[in-house]
């Protein structure tokens, strides 16, 4: 290791500026996203901004590292001799929070991302990570192969502590910021110069001495710097300046009104009640493998449109159904090439068949759960499927969980080249949460 210099070497000052500035960018961008995801805004721009906030990100982990191992190699210049115990400990202690932070929330990111899960819609929602569109980033610990619980669950931890982080390098740079002023105009010390290139120290007379390849350096730096902070600005305008999109919706068919005998008559002893589908936590989607000469990708994607009509008693199963209409063209996987191609001919031909139908013809109790067999409908081809799912019913609220898997051939779904691409089996996950309404 060697001594310790006089100042900060070139490579370490354009370290700490093309970090600091990516870091600032990732804060603004990420509370953006925040925002737009809070309402509903699953526009392709956004997406897009998702996925260069993800590259920043891996960007960012990879300076930090390369950062921390040049400050062991190269230790930073003493502090000045006037500063007094607890301002040395303040500052070491400072940096290494510094250096924490920045190593841990583009790996907390990463963790997040790896369990493919939406905090915000609770269901899964995965999309691969590509570095600038690239290279492929792998999912850690084989979370996207994990049970939904696991995923949740980790994606919840994952996105507190991102967010977490993400306040503590805020205050951690503001403390930064004010004792690097203060070392500049009340201590007038060179602490502060030793990372701007340029400044001088208010107690220097005469300037350093001018070092070829130190300037030579610290230039191509800020060349570099400028021209990536042109680039990322270049690429997240469209997501800034775009309207964002209609939030996804679920329709709901109202329970039939019962017959009026001087007030409301009661419904018929015994009838199955009807419930309301609470379009805030309910969700209708799908999963899918896309595979090519890179590898398989597991994607997952929500049908934004559709409504359900159900009338269920778990005390009368048999008389108890559930019709679900949903519309193909609102198919949403976060991927542009997919969703462009979802409503065509080949898939779903959304033109000549809007809607797709899950009609119930028999709901029994199995295996501590339930069971619906339907006719799914689907592009005009109709078979018979089971449905296995989880219910919990606490007064006039329910929450039902289930999944399925179908062969889309089967409904003449995916042909042409792409057909060779999408994995044949799709899984189908329903999530609903209803309020009893008669």
């Amino acid at each position: 290791m060697s001594a310790r210099a006089a100042r900060y070497t070139s490579v370490a000052i354009v370290l700490h500026w093309a970090i600091a500035f990516a870091i600032g960018f990732m804060l603004l961008l990420g509370f953006w996203m925040h925002e737009q995801a809070e309402n509903g805004n699953a526009s392709q721009a956004v997406f897009d901004a998702y996925q260069l906030h993800k590259s920043v990100g891996f960007t960012i982990l990879g300076l930090s590292l390369v950062r921390l191992a040049w400050r062991l190699i190269n230790p930073p210049p003493p502090m000045p001799p006037h500063m007094p115990a607890w301002e040395r400990f303040a500052a070491t202690a400072t940096h290494w929070a510094f250096y924490a932070l920045m190593i841990g929330l583009p790996l907390s990111g990463w963790l997040f991302v790896s369990a493919g899960w939406s905090i915000h819609d609770d269901a899964p929602l995965a999309v691969p990570t590509r570095w600038f569109d690239l290279v492929g980033i792998p999912h850690l610990f084989g979370l996207d192969r994990a049970s939904a619980d696991v995923r949740g669950n980790t994606a919840e931890a994952a996105f507190t502590a991102h967010a977490l982080m993400a306040f503590a390098i805020m205050g951690l740079a503001a403390l930064h910021v004010v004792a690097a002023l203060k070392h500049h105009f009340f201590d007038r010390d060179a602490v502060l110069a030793h990372m701007v290139p340029g400044l001088r120290a208010p107690a220097e007379t005469e300037a350093a001495p001018k070092n070829a390849g130190r300037l030579a350096v610290l230039g191509l730096g800020a060349a570099l710097i400028v021209s990536a902070a042109a680039a990322l600005m270049f690429a997240v305008l469209p997501a800034l300046t775009s309207p964002p999109s209609a939030p996804s919706t679920v329709e709901i068919v109202e329970a039939e009104t019962p017959p009026a005998v001087e007030e409301i008559a009661p419904a018929e002893p015994g009838a199955p009640s009807a419930w309301r589908v609470d379009a805030r936590s309910s969700a209708l989607g799908f999963g899918y493998t896309y595979e090519d000469e890179s590898g398989a990708t597991d994607f997952n994607g929500r049908f934004t449109r559709w409504r359900a009509d159900i009338r269920f008693d778990p005390e009368n199963l048999d008389a108890s159904r559930v019709v679900v209409t949903i519309e193909p063209a609102s198919a949403s996987t976060g991927v542009a090439a997919h969703d462009s191609a979802l409503p065509g001919a080949e898939w779903f031909d959304a033109a000549a068949h809007p809607t797709a139908t899950f009609r119930t013809t028999r709901i029994r109790a199995r295996d501590g759960g339930y069971e619906a067999r339907g006719d799914l409908t689907i592009k005009g081809e109709t078979r018979s499927v089971d449905l296995p799912f989880r219910l919990t019913i606490d007064g006039d609220r329910a929450t039902m969980t289930g999944s399925l898997t179908i062969d889309r051939r089967d409904f003449g779904v995916g042909a042409g080249a792409a057909d060779d691409l999408i994995s044949r089996e799709i899984t189908i996950n329903v999530r609903v949460d209803a309020d009893r309404v008669g």
